[in-house]
């Protein structure tokens, strides 16, 4: 069993927290993304959210938001699909990947912690950054985390675990709270400055239920048919009714 305590620099972890974490089987869940940029909010979002830990997959269901366009998402594993029901329009995103390295991540995040009893392990920050909004450059430098205690979480016990370059300059930082028990990173804050702009992404869970056992069917668009469909290629941009899709 995992517990909540421990040192300030290093908690006690008796569990494989991929395994933990990949073991979910379906997360539903109220999600709200706040974007801020130089102190003041950009916007915020709040979804209904449906997840499958240890993949790609995702429908995030937009309930109320301060953005100029708000999208639902739903993404199978291999395709983003981003629906936009005022314009009655989709845009359809490929993804790299058909699995999600999250749960890895996690597992490098907390062995991070106590390198004099593990191998030296490179570690990235959690994916975070919304779609459309400005990515921060990838850093190439070696990461350091930090351990920052528990703090309760929509009710429930979880880590904080601090990640930022080795060199402290502070352009980029990571804080993430993971659930004591099931391993979910239940709250995310990321910050970075880039041309003269601090952008700080915070992305919250509440209301969270595991194991809920979630069809496959919640993973595929099911929009109307005549949404017009788009692929974001500069180059070669095509428009599709979806019945036009499904004919072929």
């Amino acid at each position: 069993m995992a517990t909540s305590g421990g040192t300030a620099d290093h908690p006690q972890i008796d569990a494989d927290v991929q395994q933990r974490y990949e073991s979910i089987d379906g997360v539903n869940a109220i999600q709200t993304t706040i974007v801020s940029r130089n102190g003041t909010v950009a916007s915020r979002t709040t979804y209904h959210a449906t997840l499958q830990p240890g993949t790609e997959r995702k429908r995030l269901v937009p309930i109320n938001s301060t953005a100029r366009a708000s999208n639902m998402r739903i993404s199978d594993g291999s395709t983003l699909w981003l629906y936009n029901d005022r314009r009655e329009s989709a845009t359809r995103v490929p993804l790299p990947e058909t699995e999600s390295d999250r749960g890895e991540r996690l597992q490098r995040l907390f062995t991070k912690l106590d390198e004099s009893k593990t191998d030296p392990q490179s570690v990235e920050p959690l994916p975070v950054v919304p779609q459309s909004e400005r990515r921060p450059v990838k850093s190439t430098e070696e990461m350091t985390v930090s351990y920052r205690g528990t703090e309760p979480v929509d009710g429930r016990e979880a880590y904080v675990v601090h990640v930022t370059p080795r060199n402290e300059t502070k352009a980029y930082e990571q804080t993430v709270w993971v659930e004591t028990q099931r391993f979910f990173p239940s709250k995310k804050r990321t910050a970075w400055t880039a041309d003269g702009k601090h952008t700080v992404v915070t992305t919250r869970y509440a209301n969270i239920s595991y194991d809920t056992d979630v069809s496959s069917d919640a993973f595929s668009p099911d929009f109307p048919d005549d949404t017009t469909i788009s692929d974001p290629e500069p180059a070669d941009r095509r428009f599709y009714l979806r019945c036009q899709l499904c004919a072929t």
